[in-house]
């Protein structure tokens, strides 16, 4: 069994449960301690039982409450070098540093995570492709656009998560500054809905679940984003899916994958 809940997701913060059976990990912990710990508690779990906080790269909205949690509870971290170096500059220095390297398969309890490589403007961000006793979770949360090697570890899993944080009309009239939409639209920034089906469009393994997630308050709404998906639900690997898009100021049900 995989489950997944996303605490909140968005420009404000990220934090997500992953639960593989008995082992449960933290992705990202850019919310506020006491929040995680609230969400957490409300799902019957406790921060000791945690087996690990999963981080997918250094930004403000994926770390913010890392260091607080950690004041709490010595809980091993895991990203990639580039990550977890760059974390005493954010006053964070966790005892216990676990690195991912993209490319290279690494095994937890049996957890089988493939890190890899996305285009985003932090130093060594990661997507996971994570396997459990035969069920996929792949999980791509800040990237400016789709590269192959992106594409082929989104495209073979049975639950997706997956950023779709703009939407480009809305992008161009919202109150953001001009450097600010630059940013998010350039080739290192973030995900628009269109860019979404890119990735569904290719899926070569039937889909459970399909969490989009990284909606921006400004520049984007879920109405939007289901109806550009809409489209996409009469696809042979989608016409059982799920469709679920994440809150920045709630939890989404926890996904299940038997």
């Amino acid at each position: 069994m995989i489950g997944v809940t996303f605490l909140g997701s968005g420009s404000k913060g990220n934090a997500a449960l992953l639960e593989f059976g008995d082992s449960k990990f933290l992705l990202d912990a850019g919310l506020s301690c006491r929040y995680i710990v609230n969400c957490l508690k409300s799902r019957g779990v406790e921060l000791q039982e945690l087996s690990g906080i999963i981080l997918t790269h250094d930004h403000q909205d994926h770390i913010g409450g890392l260091r607080v949690l950690l004041q709490r509870k010595n809980i091993p971290i895991f990203g990639s070098k580039g990550t977890l170096l760059g974390l005493p500059n954010y006053g964070i220095d966790p005892v216990t540093k676990c690195f991912l390297n993209a490319g290279k398969e690494t095994e937890i309890d049996g957890i089988r995570i493939w890190p890899f490589l996305v285009p985003h403007d932090a130093l060594e961000p990661l997507g996971l492709r994570i396997e459990f006793r035969g069920i996929n979770l792949s999980i791509a949360t800040d990237l400016g656009h789709i590269t192959p090697t992106v594409l082929a570890h989104l495209v073979d899993c049975d639950i997706l998560c997956v950023e779709s944080n703009y939407d480009e009309t809305l992008l161009e009239s919202c109150k953001y500054l001009k450097w600010l939409k630059n940013r998010i639209r350039s080739p290192f920034g973030h995900l628009s809905n269109i860019g979404v089906r890119g990735v569904v469009s290719h899926m070569t393994r039937n889909l459970s679940h399909l969490v989009l997630v990284h909606v921006s308050q400004e520049s984007n709404n879920p109405s939007i984003i289901k109806e550009t998906v809409r489209p996409l639900l009469t696809l042979p690997s989608m016409k059982n899916t799920v469709v679920t898009v994440a809150a920045q100021d709630h939890s989404t049900p926890t996904l299940l994958k038997c």
